[in-house]
Formats: C-alpha cells, sequence, structure tokens
C-alpha cells in the first residue's frame, strides 16, 4: 500500500519569499580583539534595555571591564539576550559610540544589506509570535537559565517582501515609535520641571530642619494610604474583555504603566460590590509591593476600558485629591523607587509592608503654600497624564498593525 503524504500549503503574499534569517542575517559577527584601540568601553548589558529602551550605559576601564563585555556592534545591528527571551531585552543599534561594547549574554544580529532592510528585521522580533517561540525553545534548553542560542534565531522562519516593501513596512511602524519616542522626551522634560519647582519649593529642608511658620513634619499615612489589589484567581481571567486587570509585571519604573499587554477578567467579576473598591481612575498612582518588580511607581493614564487593581500591586488611596500633584512629584523627586526597593523582605524576594511606606517622613507646607504649588503643577501633571494616554494608544495601535504588515495581511502600496 502506497502511503499517501499530505502538503500544507502556506499563503504567502504574492511577491514574498519564505526562507530563514540564516540567509539573510549574520550573528556575532565582530568581538574585541588585541587592536581595540580604546581604553575605556561604554558598557550594555542584557538587563540595561528592554524593547529597545536603555536604562543605563555603564563606563568601564578595558583592565576592569566584566568578563562578558566582549560583543562589538555596529550601526543597524540587533541585539538580543539568549536568557529568557519573554522578558523582551532586545534593541536596535543606531548612533553607536565608537567604545560601545555589549555583553556576550547578546545575540549580535548584522542584517546582509542586500537581503533584508534592518529595521524591517528588528519589527520582526517584536512580534509577540517570535517571543513565544524563542520562549519555548529557552524552557528546553539544559542551561541553569532557559536560553536560546545563534543558531535558535538563524533557523527561525521569515517572510520577506521585496526590499522597498520592507522599507516601506519599517517606516510606517517607525513613525509610530518615533512619536512614542517623542512624547515620552516631553514628559521627561515636564517631569523634570515639576521635580525642580518640588525642590525650590520644598527641598530646601530636611525633616530635621527648622521649618518656616506653619510648616511641620509628618508622615505620609496623614494624607493617603497604601492598599493591595484584589486577590483575582485564575478562573476570573479570559483571553479577552471589557475588564482589564493591572498586575505586576505592567509597572516598568521610571512611573510607566504599560497596558500593552493587560490582562482580562470575566465581564461578571466586575459586578461583584468588593471588586469595585479595586477600580482605577487616572491620575491614581500604584506601587509594585513584591517580586522582581518591587519598589517600581506608575501612574495611570487616561482609560478606554475599566480597569482593576491586581493583589501584589498597591494603590495610594489619597484622601483629597488635591495632593495628588503634591504625592506624585514628592515620590518622584526623592527617587523613591530605589528607596523602596531597599524596604523590601523576604529570602526569596523583596516584599513591601504598606505601613512601611505610609510612616515615610515628609514635610508639609502651610495651606497657602501647599494650594499655591498643587496649582502651579497641576496642567503639569495633566499634561503628563494626557501624553501616557497618547503613548498607550499609539503603541497600542503599532501593535494590532504590527503582526498584519508582517504577514502581509495589510500591504504598503507606496514604495
Amino acid at each position: 500500500m502506497t502511503k499517501k503524504t499530505q502538503t500544507i500549503e502556506k499563503n504567502i503574499p504574492s511577491g514574498w519569499v519564505e526562507t530563514v534569517l540564516g540567509e539573510v542575517v549574520e550573528t556575532n559577527i565582530s568581538s574585541i580583539g588585541k587592536d581595540f584601540e580604546f581604553d575605556k568601553i561604554l558598557y550594555l548589558d542584557t538587563g540595561s534595555i528592554t524593547e529597545n529602551r536603555v536604562e543605563q550605559l555603564q563606563i568601564f576601564s578595558i583592565s576592569e571591564a566584566p568578563s562578558r563585555a566582549k560583543r562589538l556592534v555596529k550601526e543597524n545591528d540587533i541585539v538580543y539576550s539568549t536568557v529568557r527571551p519573554n522578558q523582551r531585552h532586545f534593541g536596535f543599534i543606531q548612533n553607536p559610540q565608537e567604545n560601545l561594547v555589549v555583553s556576550t549574554g547578546f545575540t549580535v544580529i548584522s542584517a546582509i544589506p542586500e537581503k533584508t532592510n534592518s529595521k524591517f528585521l528588528y519589527y520582526f522580533f517584536t512580534q509577540d509570535k517570535i517571543t513565544s517561540n524563542l520562549q519555548q525553545i529557552a524552557e528546553h534548553s539544559t542551561s541553569t537559565y532557559p536560553s536560546i542560542k545563534p543558531e535558535h534565531i538563524e533557523n527561525l522562519e521569515i517572510l520577506l517582501p521585496s526590499l522597498p516593501e520592507q522599507q516601506s513596512i519599517a517606516s510606517v511602524l517607525s513613525a509610530f515609535d518615533d512619536k512614542i519616542d517623542l512624547l515620552r522626551e516631553e514628559n521627561k522634560t515636564l517631569e523634570e520641571i515639576g521635580q525642580v519647582i518640588f525642590k525650590e519649593w520644598f527641598g530646601k529642608y530636611s525633616v530635621d530642619d527648622e521649618l518656616p511658620e506653619g510648616w511641620r513634619v509628618g508622615k505620609l499615612c496623614e494624607i493617603c494610604n497604601l492598599k493591595s489589589g484584589f486577590a483575582f484567581v485564575g478562573d476570573d481571567f479570559v483571553e479577552k474583555s471589557n475588564t482589564m486587570v493591572l498586575k505586576i509585571k505592567d509597572l516598568k519604573g521610571n512611573w510607566i504603566v504599560d497596558l500593552s499587554d493587560i490582562s482580562f477578567a470575566k465581564d461578571e467579576v466586575k459586578n461583584l460590590e468588593r471588586v469595585q473598591y479595586f477600580k482605577l481612575k487616572v491620575g491614581d498612582i500604584v506601587l509594585a509591593m513584591s517580586g522582581n518588580t518591587t519598589g517600581k511607581i506608575g501612574v495611570i493614564p487616561n482609560l478606554e476600558e475599566e480597569l482593576f487593581l491586581n493583589q501584589r500591586v498597591g494603590k495610594f488611596f489619597i484622601n483629597d485629591e488635591k495632593y495628588k500633584t503634591f504625592i506624585y512629584f514628592f515620590l518622584m523627586s526623592g527617587n523613591y523607587e530605589e528607596k523602596i526597593l531597599a524596604m523590601g523582605y523576604g529570602s526569596a524576594q523583596p516584599n513591601i509592608n504598606p505601613t512601611q511606606i505610609e510612616n515615610i517622613n515628609i514635610i508639609y507646607p502651610d495651606n497657602k503654600t501647599l494650594e499655591n504649588f498643587i496649582n502651579t503643577t497641576i496642567p503639569i501633571f495633566t499634561k503628563i497624564l494626557d501624553n501616557l494616554y497618547q503613548i498607550q494608544s499609539l503603541a497600542r495601535s503599532r501593535d494590532e498593525l504590527l503582526p498584519k504588515l508582517m504577514g502581509g495581511e495589510v500591504r504598503v502600496t507606496d514604495f
């Protein structure tokens, strides 16, 4: 009997070709050698970049640099962390300093220019399905941590349109990211202005100083309390609904609440009276209270759907809304993300006791000074929230468009 084989036809867009990345890229081309001409390096570690956002570059002399500081990068290279791909430690290199060196924990991916556009390739890696694919591979590795090798990246299948269409797709997606970057930069400037105002008005004094008449030292709990969220359970969550749930993973640090990968609860959950207490609104200040993100603070942007607070994330319940901007700039100006993390306890992972936060000392000015400060900073705070909402909306639109462009479901015709 002849055994028949079944051929599964793939829906490849007209003019596109299917290949593997190893045919159109090179990996880990260059490392530091004896001819490296710099005595000091700028070093990028895997934990210092997430989704193309660099937190910091470290400076080392060659003799004191970490042993992993070996990989060299060039313009338009992609760096992709080989450990735990689901943490999304990857980025696109633009305008690198000549002495920039990255960790051997990255695979450095260089597009072959005559075959593929490097920015198109970067957006290929940002897709959730690629992250999930590489994470599955990593979890089956024999390493101490879930990890991948360069060949796993090179063996990924990719659909490639013509180079001009690749460029057009990359340009469309870059337009979203460029606008997001501008809004983030504007918020950074606004936050710095707010901090300068706060420090000018209140930073001249410490809790041990003699204070102006009518001023006093008190506790943060006099104007707000920190309460943990509702204990949603696994059965409460569904794939999609109009009820969003803010989890600890959504706090990214630097006051960013990321709703791009939000979790959803069953619609009937929100009808429970006890859940309503944990409903979030625009401008609410939230805090990660345990785990790897302990101490990270975020502020809620304007929302289109209902958003509720999950356990392990705390919300500052403020007695009077007029104090919100005061608390916001107090926590920001004092770099309290790091200070709160230092308060964490627990051997396995740090945890925050709400009482610790509520007992933070704070200098309270007289009512007139407080009112003047609030009136001065409300427009700044409002603009920051508006920008955060625009950032979330743009990111969501980009993420919805991304797989459609990369799969040829939506075609870019102006190339």
